[in-house]
């Protein structure tokens, strides 16, 4: 069976395309969207799948999917705490269950547990080490436009998985992906560079380039687990070749998620804010401005 996510960041929304006889009513799936940076505290989204019926569906159905009564805990290995639902307007559909009582740490490991109605999930995810950007500078695009270069030293050891969120401050409520914005370390080594172009926005057309002068944008640089990343590279592949933007899932597909779709991930995550134009004090066109952690 083939599910098909929507992005939030990615995935809040699960809907059935199957090969079935239209009459037969289509099971649900519990769909889950959750992670821990460090430095952070456990941010879990819920739903049930949604049947997608002519390729359309209304924002009022999406809605209807959350599950807001779950139990949702996190163990950290030093006992487990339970996640408290509310409302919150930065993610779509407005609903999370979070706590500040867990803060990420590089290192350790997390232990997620979803009960809701009939389901059981359970994920376990380890925060690795972050990895700085020792630099970010910008390339002029057109008059008006540019394109964001993240700079980084990648470690010796290897097993080191990159992905680059980002948020443009007055669009963006939350971080979302940025397209192309991945990488793993086999073959890499030593001063690596990463290039973003613009944010992958739920159904919404991706502009590209999508940085123009005046703005301000947020820059989350994320390690993570294999699993993890290999969720992500496989959402960037189906988005890319999506023309809809929606993301085909294959049930079987290893994201550590035990009795849900989705994923549940720990983020060695370093934040960064820039200003997006030339630099104030030279006016030039074509070099960086210093990135503020």
């Amino acid at each position: 069976m083939r599910k098909l996510l929507l992005n939030t960041a990615l995935v809040l929304l699960v809907a059935a395309s199957c090969a079935r006889k239209e009459e037969e009513p289509l099971r649900p799936s519990l769909v889950v969207e959750g992670w821990i940076d460090s430095g952070g505290h456990p941010v879990v989204l819920l739903s049930e799948s949604l049947p997608l019926r002519d390729g359309a569906f209304k924002r009022e159905d999406v809605i209807s999917r959350v599950a807001r009564w779950a139990k949702v805990s996190v163990d950290d290995g030093s006992g487990e705490v339970i996640l408290t639902g509310r409302l919150d307007q930065n993610y779509f559909p407005p609903y999370v269950y979070t706590s500040s009582e867990i803060t990420g740490e590089p290192g350790k490991s997390y232990d997620l547990k979803v009960e809701y109605k009939d389901y059981l999930a359970t994920a376990r995810a380890t925060i690795p080490e972050p990895v700085p950007l020792d630099d970010i500078y910008l390339t002029q695009t057109n008059d008006t436009t540019w394109s964001v270069n993240c700079v980084f030293t990648d470690p010796p050891q290897p097993g080191q998985y990159y992905r680059i969120f980002a948020k443009k401050t007055g669009t963006d409520n939350r971080y979302q992906p940025a397209p192309l914005a991945y990488a793993s370390d086999e073959g890499m080594s030593g001063r690596t560079e990463m290039k973003l172009w613009t944010v992958q926005r739920l159904l919404s057309p991706m502009p590209f380039p999508d940085f123009h002068t005046g703005d301000e944008l947020w820059i989350k640089f994320c390690t993570m687990e294999r699993s993890t990343y290999y969720f992500w590279y496989n959402y960037e592949v189906s988005s890319v070749t999506n023309a809809n933007g929606m993301f085909w899932f294959d049930s079987d597909m290893d994201s550590g998620l035990k009795g849900a779709v989705g994923y549940w991930a720990g983020y060695g995550a370093s934040e960064y804010k820039i200003a997006i134009g030339p630099k104030k004090d030279d006016g030039d066109t074509d070099t960086a401005t210093d990135p503020q952690p």
